[in-house]
């Protein structure tokens, strides 16, 4: 632990600490103190206490275009065939397996129906997405980077 006499008196602590917040005030703003400490006591009781308050510059008040404002986005595409089939087909499949009698069926076979539809339907959605055809986009599967 530091003797009492490294740290300085109370007074000589105040002004240095003075000194750099008059420093920070010239280069710029400074933020509000609270004005209550935290361990409750009223602002009056600090001024009693010898606390000095200098206002600082007041910061400019902020206009409403300060803030960053992004542009439309693009609308959806619509979609195309191959989608509404697929779309379609888990449709009709999830009606199936839910509500068959709104279709106006009953028995056993909606169930097991509805269930392949809707396996139908991702099915079609995800083997659309499989590209197999070499496009100029694509590296080519055959270079393996050397250079004759």
């Amino acid at each position: 632990m530091t003797p009492a006499r490294d740290r300085g008196t109370p007074d000589d602590r105040g002004d240095d600490f003075d000194a750099i917040v008059a420093a920070w005030r010239d280069e710029g703003s400074v933020p509000d103190w609270p004005s209550a400490p935290a361990d409750g006591a009223p602002a009056a009781d600090r001024a009693a206490e010898g606390a000095v308050h200098r206002p600082g510059p007041a910061a400019p008040p902020p206009e409403a275009d300060d803030h960053y404002h992004p542009p439309e986005p693009p609308p959806l595409p619509r979609p195309g065939p191959p989608v509404v089939v697929g779309g379609g087909l888990i449709a009709v499949g999830l009606l199936l397996c839910v509500a068959p009698g709104l279709l106006g069926v009953g028995g056993t076979w909606p169930l097991p129906l509805g269930l392949v539809l809707i396996a139908s339907g991702l099915g079609w959605l995800l083997l659309r997405l499989w590209n197999t055809e070499p496009g100029e986009d694509g590296p080519d599967p055959f270079d393996d980077g050397s250079r004759i």
